[in-house]
């Protein structure tokens, strides 16, 4: 079932076709470009949502007007790498049982910036129910500004997807 604003929440995890969001326009990463290439990643992906900015204001709910502005988002991976922590599984909800107890990793070195909008047009390949959303720490705020707090320490300034 398609997703809605409503839903889009710290702690969702939510596949998003990076095509899309970069055909809608207005995301965001600080993921490393160099000589090498860009470490964006491409094609369906999983993201967790760790932050929903409203207007100037960074907040876990939505404005007092019902308005979401945009999204901060960390790509997840099913491997580890240099410069991943994993997510603990302890903290998982929702989903069938592979998300619970499959190995999820973030990076440390790639945040996003995904407009509301652009965020709910690229999750049209997400298969999950409202009933079934996946999620992560949703009882547990200082899990998820953790997982945040590495956009500060990143190497590379934001830049259009």
């Amino acid at each position: 079932m398609q997703l809605t604003s409503d839903e889009v929440t710290p702690g969702l995890v939510v596949l998003l076709d990076t095509a899309t969001l970069r055909t809608a326009g207005g995301a965001q990463t600080n993921a490393v470009r160099d000589v090498h290439g860009d470490r964006a990643v491409v094609g369906p992906h999983d993201f967790l949502i760790v932050g929903v900015v409203v207007g100037d204001h960074d907040d876990a709910a939505r404005g007092t007007d019902g308005s979401h502005t945009h999204c901060a988002a960390v790509p997840l991976f099913p491997k580890s790498a240099v410069g991943n922590q994993p997510l603990l599984n302890a903290l998982k909800s929702g989903g069938a049982n592979d998300w619970r107890t499959a190995d999820t990793y973030f990076s440390h070195w790639q945040h996003w910036r995904v407009p509301i909008a652009s965020l709910l047009e690229a999750s049209s390949q997400d298969v999950t129910t409202p009933a079934t959303r996946r999620r992560y720490a949703a009882d547990d705020r200082q899990a998820l500004d953790d997982v945040r707090a590495w956009e500060t320490r990143n190497r590379a300034e934001y830049r259009d997807a």
